[in-house]
């Protein structure tokens, strides 16, 4: 089912870039949970990115948050299918009209050639 979901999720972008849109992943996170992720994902993907790459958000170390963070930002509604994997997104990043928040998901958009930052 999980794999399913993955090739969904990526047909939808794949659809979103063929319509010459664009969509966004982003990390927040504090200093330490940040350093641990850059380290992962420079192990795994490229190009490499740093603490200063564009969808990088380094928190305060005082930070009301518990762990990382990775989001996926979508211009236009998701296919029925996979809609209640979004919610809708109107303060922050407003370009995107939606959000999907899942950690486990995102680290197999990067496995599948997404990246952190525009895509």
């Amino acid at each position: 089912m999980e794999g399913i979901k993955i090739e969904r999720i990526l047909d939808f972008l794949n659809d979103i870039k063929h319509k010459g849109g664009r969509f966004f992943i982003e990390a927040e996170g504090k200093p330490g949970a940040m350093n641990k992720f850059i380290d992962e994902y420079n192990r795994k993907h490229t190009p490499a990115i740093t603490i200063n790459s564009e969808g990088i958000i380094v928190l305060k170390d005082d930070a009301n948050k518990w762990a990382l963070e990775l989001r996926l930002y979508v211009p236009i509604a998701p296919p029925a299918d996979i809609a209640h994997l979004f919610g809708g997104n109107r303060i922050y990043k407003t370009e995107y009209s939606y959000r999907l928040n899942d950690n486990s998901i995102i680290r197999e958009l990067f496995n599948n050639n997404c990246k952190i930052g525009l895509n």
